[in-house]
């Protein structure tokens, strides 16, 4: 089964549009692809944009039936999202965090929306990785030190912790992020982190201070039905 990544819109935010980045046609061409290559689950990995988009991009993913997960981004707020869309597994919680299993995998979302993990989630992680199953990390910042601008000028807050604690899992840990709008490969002992580039504008890995680098888009397709979760990231020209 395939399953479309799609990471950092920021529609309605004053940051792509200075750049000239239209997100919603963006995320038109996006879904629009998506379902020309019949994929039917999207996982969105945080930073939708300004509280009015909400609405917007919910009723979009509605409107195609397919299945769909999130985790929330540092340009998120829990409340603000929660208001337009709730599902079971977040309902009567603080933060936007959850686990799925499926035959071969454990999938977690964590929640990065205050740029740092609590410790209710690192509880939550320490009990949810007791499990002989490979895991998959859903969050919208890095863990894994990508030695990159933007991670260094942006980082999360308890990002080390986290990572411990996936270093004392048994099996394969695959982590899959978004937040510094490019595309990026790291490992770590039992751990590996893609990172999937940004839907709005990608930034530059090395520069003075985080700079913009093209605004080309994209999104990551990811194959859960090999073990061994192959992916791609599909280009599009601004």
């Amino acid at each position: 089964m395939q399953t479309a990544l799609i990471t950092d819109l920021h529609a309605e935010e004053d940051f792509p549009l200075e750049y000239g980045v239209d997100a919603w046609k963006n995320w038109d061409i996006l879904l629009k692809d998506v379902k020309k290559r019949n994929i039917k689950e999207i996982v969105f990995l945080g930073d939708i944009g300004s509280m009015n988009a909400h609405q917007r991009l919910f009723e979009s993913m509605n409107e195609l039936t397919f299945k769909y997960r999130l985790v929330l981004g540092n340009h998120d707020d829990f409340a603000e999202v929660t208001q337009t869309y709730q599902p079971e597994p977040i309902s009567k919680k603080e933060a936007w965090y959850w686990s799925e299993e499926s035959e071969v995998f454990k999938m977690i979302g964590l929640d990065t929306s205050t740029d740092a993990i609590t410790q209710i989630q690192l509880d939550f992680l320490k009990r949810e990785i007791q499990t002989g199953k490979d895991l998959i990390l859903f969050i919208h910042h890095p863990v894994l030190h990508t030695n990159t601008i933007p991670q260094k000028e942006y980082p999360l807050e308890g990002a080390d912790d986290i990572k411990e604690i996936l270093l004392g899992h048994s099996g394969r840990v695959h982590i899959y992020c978004g937040h510094l709008h490019m595309d990026d490969v790291q490992t770590e002992a039992n751990i590996s982190q893609t990172i999937t580039p940004a839907s709005s504008l990608q930034l530059k890995k090395q520069s003075e201070k985080s700079e913009v680098d093209h605004i080309d888009f994209g999104y990551r397709i990811l194959d859960f039905s090999n073990p061994i979760l192959p992916s791609e990231v599909i280009w599009f020209k601004s």
